[in-house]
Formats: C-alpha cells, structure tokens, sequence
C-alpha cells in the first residue's frame, strides 16, 4: 500500500512528546513494519489544528488529488485537526480520492466502518482540548495586557529583552519627532512621506529588522519598497498613542479558526499611561488627531458633494 506521512505541531503543545521528529519516526517505523511504500510527506510546525489553510495538508491534497498513495499515516487523529467541524470534511475530501486515514498510535482507520464512532469521538475530544488550550492561552496572554505587555514597540523605541525595559532610540525618534512637527506645521501626509524620502531617512520596516537582528535584503527589488516613506505609513505614525507614554492593548480579537479580526471597542481596551518613555507630548499628539480628523470629515464632505454634483449633472441630462 502507498503511504503518505503528514505530522503537525502547534506552539501550545508539549514539545518533546509531540515532537516533530518523534511523530515522523512513529509513523515512519509503522509504515516500514507493514511493508508499505512511502510515497510522500509533508508536515506543519506551529500551526494551529483548528483550520486547515496549512501548506502540509495542501501538499497532502494535491498528492490525493493526483493518486499518489492510498492512505496518510498519522501518529494521531490531532494531527490531522482538532476542529471538529472541518476535520471530518477533510477526512471525506480524502475519502473521495479513495484514501484513508490511519490513525497508528490509535489504531483507527477511516475507511473501517466500525471506527466511525471513534472517529466522531475523537473529534469532539480534540475539539474540546484545542479550545480549553486556547482559552487559557488567551486568559493567561489577557492578565499580561492588564499589566501592560508590550510585544515590539514601534519606530523610535527598543525593547530590552533581558529587562524587558522600554528604551527610546535616538535616531529613530527624531525622525517621530520630526513627523510631528511638520505635520502640526501645515505639512501634508504626501509632502511629508516625500520629505523624508528626500533626506533618506530610515522606516519602520527598516529599524524593526534591525532591532530584530533579521536580514535587510535591499538587493530585494520585491521588498524594496519597505524601505520608502509612504502616506499610510506617515499616517500610522501620526495615530500612534504609544509615543506619548501610553500603552493600550487588547485592542481588537482575532479568531483562529475565522482568522477574522474585530475592533474592541475603547472602554473594553486596558490603557496604560505614563508607562513607557514619551517621545511625544499629549498636546502635540491630540493637536495631530484633531488635523487628522478634521481632515477626514473634509475629504467626506468634498467626495459628499462631488457625488451631490454628478447625480445633479445627471438628471439634468435627462
């Protein structure tokens, strides 16, 4: 029979048990025991169970869609996925292409009408464990935002790991600082991104690698434009509360099986203020919001009445 190995791990699990080198050699040494060809393999490392946009369970499905083998070894029916709702959809896709899912450490086979109970089963169960990980993952990263968690700061700031200090970059800053006050002083979103390109002044993207030890890559003309001022990334400066001391998180939710992101609205979010160095002082800060959105109810307006104009325009034709 041909076989084809899938094994996953996701950040929530214990490491050693459900290593990614320990489930390939459970399900490898089942194959090889049984005498079946391995014809293929794929895995996921950190990756959830609960959705199945995973690149090992597509090179899984392309290898279905193609005939390759006849079965996926898996060490358990959790590595396949934990969401009790797709799972089975995965399992029937596979089905449809006349290949089975075998389950070794559980002796379960998908295609054994007598494991059909077991199966729905130990999806429920999966299910539930997944979700009673996740809530406490959630509960525990929740009580560090109501201590005030900050993550990567932005532009103008460095996070000590150590110490897990909050410390303002000199060069950076200034870039913030000079942001500021051209904008206060009358200077537009465009004009400013040009100002600085201009002066080749460094982005966000571009201390953010730095500071995070990653590779630059401007040899890269793909990501070339990282390294370019632009209105959006002016603006996301300009709206950033962090630099005045403030530290707000939960902010919005996200669903990990969704990958669907809501806003939180303002009251429900955990400020934190006078926690971080100021880089910004709130007068100048609320001076930029005001222009911000000042700016924002005019362009409304003016689209209002463009829009006012053209419907009238058009009757008129008539």
């Amino acid at each position: 029979m041909r076989v084809w190995l899938y094994y996953r791990l996701s950040r929530d699990e214990d490491i050693e048990l459900n290593s990614l080198n320990n489930q390939r050699k459970i399900i490898a040494d089942y194959a090889v025991e049984h005498e079946y060809e391995i014809v293929g393999e794929s895995f996921d490392d950190n990756v959830s169970g609960m959705h199945f946009d995973r690149d090992g369970i597509e090179k899984m499905y392309q290898a279905a869609d193609n005939h390759l083998m006849d079965a996926v070894l898996v060490k358990d029916l959790s590595r396949l996925g934990r969401y009790k709702a797709l799972t089975p959809l995965c399992i029937e896709y596979l089905a449809r292409n006349r290949v089975k899912v075998i389950s070794v450490t559980e002796n379960i086979d998908t295609s054994d009408e007598n494991d059909d109970l077991i199966v729905g089963m130990k999806g429920i169960l999966n299910d539930f464990y997944a979700k009673d990980i996740s809530r406490k993952v959630r509960a525990g990263f929740r009580q560090k935002q109501k201590e005030g968690l900050v993550m990567i700061p932005p532009m103008g700031y460095f996070k000590d790991k150590n110490t897990g200090e909050i410390i303002i970059t000199k060069e950076a800053a200034e870039i913030v600082r000079q942001i500021y006050n051209w904008y206060v002083g009358g200077y537009g979103l465009k004009s400013i991104a040009k100002m600085l390109n201009d002066k080749g002044a460094k982005t966000p993207a571009y201390y953010q690698q730095k500071l995070l030890n990653k590779r630059l890559g401007h040899n890269k003309p793909k990501i070339a434009f990282k390294y370019l001022w632009e209105q959006s990334s002016v603006k996301r400066v300009l709206r950033n509360e962090f630099y005045t001391g403030t530290v707000v998180n939960h902010k919005y939710e996200s669903s990990k099986i969704t990958k669907m992101r809501r806003d939180v609205p303002p009251e429900e979010s955990y400020r934190h203020e006078n926690f971080v160095p100021v880089i910004i002082s709130k007068e100048i800060w609320e001076q930029a919001q005001f222009l911000l959105n000042d700016r924002v109810k005019r362009n409304v307006r003016a689209a209002s009445g463009k829009t006012h104009k053209q419907l009238h325009g058009t009757i008129k034709m008539r």
